[in-house]
């Protein structure tokens, strides 16, 4: 009997990235999620920490069937926060 491989289903990570304002390095969710609906725990925890950390308002809400967040800093930078699936992910 030959073992046959599966593809695994794709894994969801969280991804903020700043969209206006001085520019960072995006930053990743902790860990990996196995739907967008169990994602949508790291977009809420992933904007908390950005607000708490430069001080802020957030905001986050479904767009498209998918969680996203929003983080207006006071030091003058706008983050999105977004749901993407492994096979989503830019290759390098």
């Amino acid at each position: 009997m030959t073992d046959m491989l599966t593809p695994a289903p794709d894994a969801y990570v969280v991804v903020a990235e700043v969209i206006h304002g001085p520019h960072l390095t995006p930053r990743l969710g902790d860990g990996l999620f196995c739907s967008a609906e169990c994602a949508e725990y790291g977009v809420r925890e992933l904007v908390r920490d950005l607000s708490r950390e430069e001080g802020g308002s957030s905001f986050v809400l479904s767009h498209e069937g998918r969680m996203i967040g929003c983080v207006v800093t006071r030091g003058g930078r706008m983050w999105s926060v977004q749901i993407l699936a492994r096979s989503e992910l830019p290759t390098i």
